[in-house]
């Protein structure tokens, strides 16, 4: 009894632990989320989706999204595309691109 005691406190202890939970990873769409609405007017109707995710390393990530504005029921929607750089779980850099541009993410290669 004492063991099975033991035993549940010490997994308690290491699961709540930052470093092992969910905690300690960045939490990227809440900082596109937040990107995204510095974009648009307050009280505007929008929305994101992510497209495509690239890893360069393991402290390197790149976001290709498309967000789409609709500033009024009666207008059409406007759509813009971004491509963000996430380091170590922070928004370093964004590039607007165009909608029908083909992003390749990958590695570079030397020529």
């Amino acid at each position: 009894m004492r063991y099975l005691l033991l035993c549940a406190v010490f997994c308690l202890s290491i699961l709540s632990t930052p470093s092992f939970g969910l905690a300690s990873k960045p939490d990227v769409p809440s900082t596109i989320e937040t990107f995204v609405s510095q974009l648009y007017p307050k009280n505007s109707h929008y929305f994101w989706i992510i497209n495509n995710t690239t890893t360069e390393s393991t402290q390197e990530l790149v976001v290709d999204i498309l967000t789409t504005l609709r500033k009024t029921p009666d207008t059409q929607p406007e759509e813009s595309r971004f491509l963000l750089l996430f380091i170590k779980g922070k928004l370093f850099a964004a590039q607007k691109i165009p909608l029908e541009a083909e992003v390749d993410c990958g590695n570079d290669e030397e020529i």
